[in-house]
């Protein structure tokens, strides 16, 4: 009887043993795996972070290279500047050789819209149409027409020193058909004004006109001038044409815009 109890105590222990190893693997082997998961969700953390980030990043780069208005500055170089909604240039085009002219010259690349025009209308070529009181065309366009507004108040701030400015939005027909004859927006935009006053003229007409001249005409033809004296074979711009057309009508003396401006007007 003794002996069985003693047995019966021995495996009691012996199971105790077990007991205990097993917890200590158990314990062991589960921490491992905690350690396991903790650094495997690290891992993953930092993975969609970095994901996270990335994808961010290249909506931020994308939005920076995405143009939302444009700035056509016409006097006679012809340049248009691509603007993000960060107010940055982000692209560059000229429509004739004056407006290459000034901006090879020049890198206004990632600068605020207002810096890059004060950059351009200080140019050295360009200074010298402005001392020839030549007229400065400020065109604006983009979707958001209050947007318009604030970058056109925006201008006028900038360039208000300056003598003889005409500050104006387009839309986006305009624009288009500008680029389709080859054209700044701006200058387009005062051809068509141009234009619905006098219908013969043509864009190849005015391609070579500053923006003063394409003014003085629109001014020209909008007045209350009777008759005219261009009754020979050729017209303004050395085109043929038919006698009697008729009375031309022109403001006043007929000096136009620019002349005003020159006499203080």
């Amino acid at each position: 009887m003794k002996r069985r109890l003693w047995d019966a105590f021995d495996k009691i222990h012996a199971e105790q043993d077990l007991k205990n190893s097993t917890k200590e693997f158990l314990a062991e082997n589960t921490n491992g795996y905690r350690k396991r998961k903790i650094i495997l969700s690290k891992r993953l953390i930092a993975a969609v972070s970095c994901f996270v980030f990335l994808l961010f990043a290249g909506i931020g780069y994308s939005a920076y290279l995405t143009p939302a208005y444009a700035i056509s500055i016409d006097v006679n170089p012809s340049i248009e500047l691509g603007i993000n909604r960060f107010h940055k240039v982000i692209s560059v085009d000229t429509y004739n050789e004056d407006g290459y002219t000034v901006m090879s010259s020049m890198n206004v690349y990632n600068l605020n819209y207002q810096d890059a025009l004060e950059l351009i209308l200080t140019n050295e070529s360009m200074k010298e149409y402005i001392r020839q009181n030549e007229l400065i065309a400020v065109t604006v366009f983009g979707k958001n027409e209050d947007k318009n507004n604030e970058l056109l108040d925006n201008i006028d701030a900038c360039i208000s020193s300056y003598a003889n400015v005409h500050c104006s939005s387009c839309n986006s027909q305009e624009v288009a058909a500008a680029h389709e004859a080859g054209m700044s927006f701006g200058k387009y935009k005062a051809f068509l004004e141009l234009q619905a006053l006098d219908p013969d003229i043509s864009a190849e007409d005015i391609q070579g006109l500053t923006m003063c001249q394409i003014w003085n005409l629109i001014d020209e033809l909008s007045g209350n001038r009777e008759g005219t004296t261009q009754d020979d074979s050729t017209d303004r711009f050395g085109r043929g044409h038919h006698n009697g057309h008729g009375s031309r009508h022109g403001r006043g003396n007929g000096r136009g815009l620019c002349q005003q401006q020159r006499n203080g007007k």
